[in-house]
């Protein structure tokens, strides 16, 4: 079954369906980073699906530098020359956007040219599912609230368009277009109901769920086996003639028998004081004794070598009070608010507004959400350990986030915290994957 990716980001949406056999082939994403990301993820399974996840290792004990990627991923391409022509073909660094109004875009033409490009590299001659959401930015509660009045006028609240081109021109049987809830109320649900009408316009019903209510419909990745709070809505959009109800995705998630909590995702990850740690060479586990294991940590444990992107920020003298008087308030079971820090630990003048801004991942409860500002800083990813007293690495957000330790996420530390903070969690995309397959295999019967 093939799939077309689209504003793929690190590929959290991909791994999913990686998981359940699809074949993606073609991957679009504007930013570097995530794309050499994508890439090296498209070597893991090439390379595992040869049994030679040996060759895959001895790539990531290289990789220490992301300046000399190319250099490192020759260990890869000597052995398996024709992968390299690969992820030429099936990760497109493009942006969508119009070439004579913007810079760095290119039309919808050229990223549907270079689309067809792969196909034909593939030998596929058509697309089964087209999977991806646009930015969430201009669509989610808190972004809008620090964009103000720039929201009204935000190109990226129109990005879905070039969504719609693509299945348009392909005519996948369904899709798969996952964002945040705040896609409901954008511009007082003007941006919905214009995505609902637009698709309608080419043949497609889009469903939000069971309930015609949207905002019944809105699901939280933790049902789904997620050890983390993450509401999302996961839009279908089937063509007219392809009789399919809404897909009843939870039946599908695996049953959990353990407490879904921080200390069962990051509690085995090596301890680390700020500032140290590695942001690229593979770090040996703490322990590996498995029976002190949870079951979500032997998950993410399989087919790894060790510990990637696992490097402590450096904090300065006023946050790690803060933070050590946040862990504390924890340690009591309350929550420390920013105006309760003293005042010359603070150093922003509003104590009205986001006044849980410095907020622990506290050992027993189900870790919050992970999004793409802990790449600006750490103060709303407190470790809970205070003896560490420091912010979460990249490798701690990804196992909140459900990437397994094998994922290495590629680029300066800044570029991999955006990369997490921005996924769809693999777990919960796998769940969509196999359900989405199921259906399609019952159609074909």
């Amino acid at each position: 079954m093939v799939v077309i990716d689209l504003f793929s980001g690190a590929g959290g949406l991909t791994e999913g369906f990686y998981t359940q056999g699809f074949e993606v082939i073609a991957h679009v994403e504007k930013e570097k980073w995530a794309c050499e990301t994508l890439k090296t993820r498209s070597c893991f399974y090439y390379l595992k699906n040869r049994n030679d996840l040996a060759t895959y290792n001895e790539y990531l004990k290289n990789s220490i530098d992301y300046k000399t990627i190319e250099k490192s991923r020759e260990i890869i391409f000597k052995k398996y020359p024709e992968l390299k022509m690969k992820l030429e073909k099936e990760v497109i660094n493009k942006a969508f956007g119009n070439p004579q109004e913007e810079d760095g875009v290119v039309s919808i033409e050229e990223i549907i040219e270079l689309i067809e490009d792969s196909m034909k590299y593939n030998n596929k001659s058509s697309v089964d599912v087209i999977i991806g959401g646009p930015p969430c930015q201009a669509y989610s509660i808190i972004g809008r609230s620090r964009m103000k009045e720039k929201v009204v006028e935000d190109k990226r609240n129109y990005l879905f368009k070039y969504y719609k081109e693509i299945v348009n021109h392909f005519s996948p049987k369904l899709f798969v277009f996952e964002n945040v809830p705040g896609i409901l109320t954008a511009k007082n649900g003007a941006i919905f109901n214009e995505i609902e009408s637009e698709f309608k316009e080419i043949g497609y019903k889009l469903m939000s769920g069971k309930s015609k209510n949207h905002k019944e419909n809105i699901l939280n990745s933790k049902d789904f086996g997620v050890y983390e709070n993450r509401k999302r809505m996961i839009l279908i959009g089937v063509k007219d003639d392809f009789n399919m109800e809404y897909p009843d995705f939870l039946s599908n998630a695996g049953l959990v028998k353990e407490d879904m909590n921080t200390k069962n995702v990051i509690g085995d990850l090596p301890a680390l004081s700020p500032g140290e740690g590695e942001d690229f060479k593979v770090v040996s586990y703490s322990y590996n004794d498995k029976r002190k294991l949870s079951d979500f940590q032997k998950l993410m444990r399989e087919d790894s070598i060790g510990v990637l992107n696992h490097k402590a920020r450096t904090i300065k003298d006023f946050d790690s009070r803060n933070y050590k008087m946040a862990i504390e308030g924890k340690m009591e079971g309350k929550q420390i608010y920013y105006c309760d820090f003293p005042d010359d630990t603070r150093n922003h003048k509003n104590t009205h507004g986001f006044l849980d801004r410095f907020k622990v991942h506290w050992w027993t409860d189900t870790p919050h959400t992970i999004v793409a500002h802990i790449s600006k800083d750490g103060h709303y990813n407190i470790h809970p350990d205070i003896n560490q007293c420091r912010s979460l690495t990249v490798r701690e957000a990804a196992r909140i986030q459900s990437f397994p330790d094998n994922f290495k996420f590629e680029g300066p530390r800044t570029w991999q915290y955006v990369q997490v903070g921005n996924a769809v969690p693999p777990i919960m995309a796998e769940v969509i994957a196999r359900t989405i397959k199921q259906i399609l295999k019952e159609k074909q019967t």
